[in-house]
């Protein structure tokens, strides 16, 4: 096993552009947004940077929890590349992008573009950045999420990337159940990334803790790996544990299929590198 942070830049349409006193400024496409993050116990690098956001969020028992400026957009589109995603203020204090996979997204796209046709496995896949970057290289993707909200929302981002027809095939289900569906059938993967929560419920109230849920999901891989599988990506937030216990989860659930295992802090870069946020863990399984 092998640490190696993940941490990215920013992009065109991204960047941090500040950090402190537990918050974040955050600037996606042209709009600039004032969020809360618990990593955050330095203080401000520049006050003026922030009085400018666009919208700010506080928690609060009731009323909003944005503060918008006027005529602020329903929804706005940030690019990354060809692929396009739909961004809104509609789901507490994300957005619809957790910015801080890019290198991961890197990753795949590389996978997917050097070897035409890999099949991949999203599971907990939210808005799906991971898929569209991996259609729009070439993959065929399952992706999962139980969610309404969020399969609508990747559905529009499917259009709006003008993903060909067919080379994402969206389900709206447990990650567990389909999981255990898809063994049945003997579908298998040659990349399988998994994001899931702390806790989270399923579309029939199906609940899912990490800590009772995650060993049994993780003990499903082997069967969903094809013989040519790549790559295993598995993220973790606010569960309480380490990089190193996801990594010798996967490794003790792999040993014996080869490959390296590496695991680490997931971060963004702030404007000018002078700091890093960590945001959350991953490990990865590669071949």
């Amino acid at each position: 096993m092998k640490r190696i942070d993940s941490n990215t830049n920013g992009w065109n349409d991204y960047e941090l552009i500040d950090s402190g006193a537990g918050r974040k400024l955050e600037r996606f496409g042209n709009i600039t947004l004032d969020r809360p993050d618990p990593q955050v116990l330095w203080q401000k690098t520049n006050e003026a940077f922030w009085h400018d956001a666009d919208a700010s969020f506080s928690w609060a028992e009731k009323g909003e929890r944005w503060k918008e400026r006027s005529k602020f957009p329903d929804s706005w589109i940030v690019r990354y590349g060809a692929v396009a995603f739909n961004l809104s203020l509609k789901q507490l204090k994300h957005v619809g992008l957790f910015p801080e996979h890019e290198p991961q997204w890197r990753a795949v796209a590389a996978l997917c573009k050097k070897e035409q046709g890999l099949r991949l496995l999203n599971l907990f896949g939210y808005t799906g950045a991971t898929s569209l970057v991996a259609a729009n290289a070439g993959a065929q993707v399952t992706h999962v999420d139980a969610s309404k909200q969020a399969i609508s929302i990747l559905k529009e981002n499917i259009a709006q990337s003008k993903i060909p027809q067919g080379s994402i095939r969206t389900v709206c289900e447990d990650a567990i159940k389909y999981a255990k569906r898809l063994i049945r059938r003997e579908e298998q993967f040659e990349i399988i990334v998994m994001d899931p929560p702390a806790f989270g419920r399923g579309p029939k109230g199906e609940v899912w803790k990490i800590e009772e849920r995650l060993a049994e999901l993780v003990a499903l891989l082997p069967p969903l790996l094809s013989s040519n599988a790549h790559l295993i990506l598995l993220n973790g937030y606010a569960a309480g544990y380490s990089a190193r216990t996801f990594a010798q989860l996967l490794e003790r659930t792999l040993d014996n299929r080869g490959g390296e295992i590496t695991y680490g802090d997931v971060g963004i870069v702030q404007r000018g590198g002078t700091s890093v946020l960590t945001t959350g863990i991953y490990s990865s399984w590669q071949r």
